[in-house]
């Protein structure tokens, strides 16, 4: 038989499911969310460690958050969430950690058996470094791939972590963003999040307000008013992006997905 080449956009046939949902909750299939979990699931069913990086409002957390609650099979797998700040510190980690494992036996800890543990850090380069430039909870992680054990905090005794898969994801460096040591990163597959394209922006923004008006009971003919309000939204949204560039007594002037869809929202 000959192979052929399938359009991401095949996967996502037929999946629409807008209704009985709040407008906030939509995650709009596109051809990203497609690409996006495809190699999440290639990723976590091959045990392999995964990175998202991109800038605000690409979706990273609300991509995987959506995968780990709503696709993967609750008998196989116990997905769990942790947020790093620039606060957090090694022992918070551990702890944190610690606290969705269960003991298996002395010294030993893991998920219920024959499950695995998918853990998600969101905003994993957000720790303040020490003095000597190393990221405390990041040298925690990393203490763990490396040679898969940590020390109780108390005892300083060995712990063996079975069965536990991290994923994450992380802004570019920049701002409260550190950059990451490669001596962690290299133990990621690291995929990298794009800006959105017009066609994607246009379709996940029409699809929430046409759902929205018709959850609203609006008449057809403004089906295409959405449209237009979508239309004119990215046009402005381009041009401030292009225009109106951060200064040094602004330098928060950025503009990002999020304050994109707030308009589509505030709209609505």
């Amino acid at each position: 038989g000959r192979g052929a080449w399938k359009h991401w956009n095949e996967f996502i046939r037929g999946t629409d499911k807008t209704e009985n949902k709040k407008i906030r909750e939509i995650l709009v299939p596109t051809m990203d969310t497609a690409r996006y979990k495809f190699l999440m699931n290639l990723c976590i069913t091959n045990n392999i460690p995964i990175l998202f990086v991109g800038s605000t409002g690409t979706g990273k957390s609300v991509y995987v958050q959506d995968k780990l609650m709503n696709e993967l099979p609750k008998e196989q797998f116990v997905p769990s969430f942790v947020n790093f700040s620039a606060q957090t510190s090694a022992n918070m980690t551990q702890n944190i950690i610690m606290s969705k494992l269960d003991r298996r036996r002395k010294g030993v800890f893991g998920p219920p058996i024959n499950k695995m543990a998918v853990i998600f850090v969101d905003d994993m380069n957000m720790p303040q470094k020490e003095i000597y430039g190393a990221q405390p909870p990041i040298e925690l992680l990393r203490q763990y791939f490396d040679h898969g054990n940590w020390y109780d905090i108390k005892d300083t005794s060995k712990i063996i972590l079975q069965d536990v898969l991290f994923m994450s994801a992380m802004g570019p460096p920049g701002g409260g963003r550190n950059d990451v040591t490669p001596r962690f990163m290299r133990h990621f597959n690291i995929i990298s999040m794009t800006p959105f394209s017009d066609e994607t922006m246009n379709r996940i923004f029409t699809t929430l307000t046409n759902t929205y008006m018709k959850i609203q009971g609006f008449t057809s003919d403004y089906i295409a008013v959405g449209q237009t309000i979508v239309h004119a939204t990215l046009e402005v949204y381009k041009n401030a992006m292009t225009s109106l560039l951060p200064t040094p007594a602004k330098s928060h002037y950025v503009f990002n997905l999020r304050d994109f869809s707030r308009v589509i929202l505030g709209v609505c």
